[in-house]
């Protein structure tokens, strides 16, 4: 076949992928909706949509094709593109034997039914043998994957291409030289106040002030839609359809705002993404730290700003007199960045954040390097705890069980957290030095802020890694002191 035949069988074949990936968003996206009696049902369904998904993604004609193109050139970025990572993706699926693949995905469901066993009875130890399993089982996985990487590299690699330990190991490393004094030097000074944050705040009152927020952060139903769930997400069907969700907390009003600021961070990446690549690989960033900068910058550098809370406190004001009437836009400013070290990560100031991943990220490079067994976690993870926040965990829930990533195999997804917050701060240099951010909040402006960031940053989806866009953003490489000397500027202050 030719090159254009190529290309055209191609481009068919991606589309019948998309049609696929958007059936089995739509059920994803209703399942908390839709009525439970017809659970059954949508899961069989689901189950053959994915199996004939899978099936037509490992076409061997299709992926001869990909190789062709692969030497030829399409003539077309983007598509050349494309092809590359679904053949990075295929050549890492085909190369693993079909038996270490079953035996994994049994142990992964093993392993996060029983993690809800376990947080449920507040005893690690039911957990250990499945998440051991695990462990050996994506090893195992990983192994055979065609890659001069050692075995943690490649699996950094799947969340951030292109970063190694030996990078995040430097990066973590400025991390704890200059943040764990830091937060000394907090600590040593007063508290703010801030019990007025943890009056209480019923849900639905708290959710009278997100429309007023939404359209603030420029978020309209023409594209994008609320809702609510236990864990905020976003979704992107479609560059003109993007679903993100919030969670109100009635013992602190703020968290719910920070929450939908978060979220729209993420919205707004997936709305600005050129529409041409919808249904490809690259609509989609690769990076998971680049996708989740846009998330903390939106978050912290704007929803815990002075000009943000201006705007937002006299709505909060309207709605609850009694609770804050006589809190100034200053105190309620201080009291949403106050820093006191928190068991949970989720419940994370700035400051104390990152080092929840440090900490994270330095027992997952032992256990998965072989260094740690699963019957070691519980008291490592205590141990740094104590050494790191001067803190231990009084119940699992609150330590080593409160999250879902190990036992659902989200294997070197942790470092991508932190890593997005400090790309956060080099994206948000960059835009300062030609917007005025404050005055845009203040002029109900802030979509001419998602403009800068959608030319520098979104449009670009997955076409390039994260450094190269870093580097077209803000013309330097990647540079952590931006990220540090934000937080020391600004808690020291």
């Amino acid at each position: 076949m030719n090159i254009e035949g190529n290309k055209l069988a191609f481009r068919e074949w991606t589309d019948r992928l998309s049609a696929f990936q958007l059936g089995l968003t739509m059920i994803g996206l209703d399942q908390d909706t839709a009525p439970k009696a017809g659970a059954a049902y949508r899961t069989e369904k689901r189950a053959l949509l994915s199996a004939e998904y899978r099936k037509l993604l490992q076409d061997e004609k299709m992926f001869d094709i990909l190789q062709e193109l692969e030497e030829t050139g399409t003539g077309d970025e983007a598509m050349d593109a494309e092809v590359g990572l679904y053949l990075k993706r295929l050549r890492r699926e085909r190369s693993v034997p079909i038996a270490a693949y079953v035996a994994f995905e049994k142990a992964k469901g093993t392993s996060s039914r029983i993690w809800h066993e376990a947080r449920a009875q507040e005893n690690y130890q039911i957990l250990v043998p499945a998440l051991q399993n695990l462990i050996d089982a994506w090893r195992e996985v990983v192994s055979y994957w065609d890659s001069p990487l050692p075995l943690y590299d490649r699996m950094l690699d799947q969340h951030q291409p292109g970063w190694t330990s030996c990078q995040y190991d430097a990066f973590f490393g400025a991390v704890r030289v200059r943040l764990i004094p830091l937060l000394q030097k907090i600590q040593e000074a007063p508290s703010p106040e801030e019990d007025f944050l943890h009056q209480f705040y019923p849900a639905e009152k708290q959710r009278l002030v997100m429309p007023k927020v939404c359209d603030l952060l420029g978020y309209t139903s023409d594209w994008g839609q609320l809702s609510e769930s236990a864990h905020p997400l976003t979704t992107c069907v479609c560059q003109g359809d993007v679903r993100f969700s919030t969670k109100y907390r009635e013992n602190d009003v703020s968290q719910a705002i920070l929450s939908t600021a978060h979220e729209s961070g993420h919205a707004w990446f997936g709305h600005q993404v050129d529409p041409a690549y919808d249904g490809s690989i690259i609509a989609h960033s690769i990076s998971a730290g680049l996708h989740e900068s846009q998330s903390r910058l939106v978050e912290n550098h704007i929803g815990r700003s002075f000009a943000f809370w201006e705007i937002v406190l006299p709505w909060l004001k309207e709605i609850f007199p009694d609770q804050l009437n006589a809190v100034s836009t200053e105190q309620f400013y201080r009291a949403v960045n106050t820093v006191h070290p928190s068991l949970v990560r989720t419940e994370a100031d700035e400051v104390t954040y990152p080092l929840h991943i440090m900490i994270r990220y330095d027992i997952e490079k032992q256990f998965l390097g072989g260094d740690l067994k699963a019957t070691d976690l519980e008291e490592v993870w205590n141990e740094q705890y104590k050494s790191v926040l001067g803190l231990t965990p009084e119940w699992p829930t609150q330590g080593i069980l409160q999250d879902l990533h190990w036992p659902y195999a989200y294997f070197g997804y942790f470092p991508t957290y932190a890593l997005g917050s400090a790309f956060a701060a080099q994206f948000f240099t960059a835009l300062s030095r030609e917007l005025d951010v404050p005055a845009l909040l203040k002029a109900n402006q802030f979509p001419q802020i998602m403009t800068w960031l959608g030319e520098h940053v979104h449009r670009y989806g997955g076409l390039y890694l994260a450094e190269e866009v870093l580097q077209k953003a803000t013309g330097e490489a990647f540079n952590p002191e931006y990220y540090l000397s934000y937080l020391e500027r600004k808690y020291l202050r």
